[in-house]
């Protein structure tokens, strides 16, 4: 807001009310959520049983002039919102009832990345402990991990720290920043609901709300907060993938409210996105979404993050829910099968690479299933896997219908070694590994600690290069896009192997909130074990040799 917080109480509403006008005319690109939000706002103006206060409304935007952005080009200078933050807080607080308290007690903002929300939170949370007038006030920024929650925490005592007129107040802790003349407190919580137990939120930040796998936290906040006078739970998230869990249904309560099924004038929302006609790869599109866009969301950037959407379902389900707040299903498919079967070029014979660097992944999975090893080298660029399934023969017998027919047809055309019995027979891994080992200088062996006791202990007694490569999101995610990039650049050469195909449609991926990625398969019956094993070798590979750019990158053929 250029006028900063020297402008009058008037001049701020006047923002906030110009702001819903423009949506509502079309004048500001929005989507029909976000004009239902604007339109309720106008129409609240009319009422005579509440009323709207300017300076009331004013305050938190007035206050945030007292702190400085911590990161990008504004770095240093003082916080001024955009019109669609002054019409959310103007929403929020400045809206009255009779008895002179708020009437706001609920809060649901859905706006994408780079929007500033991390900052909106932080500098609320600190007027909420300074200024809100709320006697012992308890302060919490909420979500699934410590990490997480520290974000909007952390962020607050860097701009406390920086703040000349609030460190003459406020004393930062590690884990708290306190008040101690109005003995108020702010802190991070995690998503153990049990720490929350005995606690009276004044007001409280939940983060990323749509990666949260229960109701716990929200439910103990919102019902914790009902012995303050007007306590405030302002959850704010992007979009998520699971359409059952806590975020959805709030967000659900959120739209029954916009279209009129519900009448609550306690909660209010913003729901930024996108229409179910529109189109997701234009530029006009993006704007409706995001309400900083060519502020702190840039439009090069997304067109960027576009276009990799276009390339890969992965980056396609990422850009909608991250960029554009388009609740996507959880059983997209990561890779493109037409990338991946336009990376079935000709390749030379696993005896080709005898004497040459190799790393393998081992994927042991459970005893009555698939087991795969990855042996994985690299030659002018190209990555070859090449992949052993291992499958016991009662599965392969006993397995019915369409899959079962394949099993037997695998097995006959060899693209699966069949172990004796009902439960796989490590012996004939073991011995596929050493014979790996002897024909190819193995680097490392990459395998998950998890069920591989038994037969790591025994390639150890071999004097083998075992190295721990357990299957969480931190060792998976950083392999795993490297897996895709060399996809879609048609840098892997697999083979065509029939049963490494089928396990690459069946992987589907999980995102984090900080993008980390984990491959995982929808269902127990589709198998992803070859495509696990490939990852592990590939994450070894990468750290430990390096990955060589392809000879064709630099002549325009083929990019990341």
């Amino acid at each position: 807001m250029a006028e900063g917080w020297a402008t009058s109480d008037a001049k701020i509403a006047k923002v906030a009310w110009d702001y819903a006008k423009n949506v509502v005319s079309g004048k500001v690109p929005a989507c029909n959520n976000i004009k239902l939000s604007c339109q309720q706002a106008l129409a609240m103006k009319k009422r005579k049983d509440i009323k709207f206060d300017n300076n009331a409304a004013a305050r938190p935007i007035r206050f945030a002039s007292f702190l400085q952005h911590l990161k990008g080009p504004l770095a240093g200078q003082p916080i001024e919102f955009e019109p669609w933050q002054v019409f959310l807080v103007s929403q929020v607080y400045g809206w009255m009832r009779a008895d002179g308290q708020r009437l706001r007690r609920s809060v649901y903002i859905e706006v994408p990345r780079k929007s500033g929300k991390s900052t909106l939170c932080s500098v609320l949370s600190l007027y909420h402990l300074m200024a809100d007038n709320e006697s012992s006030a308890e302060i919490y920024s909420a979500a699934t991990s410590r990490d997480q929650a520290r974000i909007v925490f952390g962020d607050a005592q860097a701009m406390v720290k920086a703040s000349t007129q609030l460190n003459k107040h406020l004393t930062v802790h590690r884990s708290c920043i306190s008040f101690p003349t109005k003995n108020a407190k702010f802190e991070p919580l995690s998503a153990d609901a049990g720490s929350l137990e005995g606690r009276s939120p004044s007001f409280a930040v939940v983060d990323e709300l749509h990666v949260h796998k229960t109701s716990e936290v929200y439910d103990v906040l919102n019902v914790a907060s009902g012995a303050r006078a007007q306590p405030l739970l302002f959850t704010i998230t992007t979009a998520g993938v699971n359409r059952e869990g806590i975020c959805y249904q709030v967000r659900d309560y959120a739209t029954k409210i916009l279209e009129g099924h519900v009448d609550d004038d306690t909660f209010f929302s913003l729901v930024y996105g996108i229409d179910e006609e529109d189109d997701w790869r234009l530029p006009d599109t993006w704007q409706k979404a995001n309400p900083n866009y060519g502020v702190s969301v840039q439009p090069d950037d997304l067109a960027r993050l576009a276009k990799q959407a276009e390339e890969s379902p992965s980056a396609e389900t990422n850009f909608k829910t991250k960029r554009l707040n388009v609740w996507c299903s959880t059983n997209s498919a990561w890779l493109s099968m037409s990338a991946w079967d336009a990376c079935n070029k000709a390749r030379p014979p696993i005896e080709h690479f005898k004497g040459q660097p190799c790393y393998l992944g081992l994927d042991l999975a459970s005893v009555n299933d698939f087991a795969s090893v990855a042996l994985l080298f690299q030659q002018n660029g190209e990555i070859y896997p090449y992949v052993y399934n291992f499958l016991p023969m009662d599965t392969i017998v006993d397995k019915s219908g369409a899959m079962g027919a394949k099993y037997r047809e695998w097995l006959d055309k060899g693209y699966i070694v069949a172990t004796d019995g009902s439960v796989t027979d490590l012996t004939y891994i073991k011995q596929r590994i050493l014979d790996a080992c002897e024909k190819y200088h193995v680097k490392q062996i990459a395998f998950d600690p998890y069920g591989a006791h038994e037969l790591v202990s025994e390639l150890l007694d071999q004097g083998l290069p075992m190295v721990k490569f357990p299957q969480n999101i931190m060792n998976m995610s950083d392999p795993a896009k490297e897996f895709e990039k060399a996809v879609l650049s048609q840098r892997l050469v697999h083979g065509d192997d029939p049963v490494v195909r089928w396990m690459a449609s069946n992987a589907v991926i999980w995102t984090d909130v900080n993008d980390n990625i984990k491959v995982k398969k929808d269902s127990a019956a589709n198998k992803i074990d070859s495509i696990v094993a490939i990852i592990m070798a590939l994450g070894r590979m990468k750290v430990h040799a390096g990955l060589q750019p392809s000879p064709y990158e630099t002549r325009g053929i083929r990019t990341l």
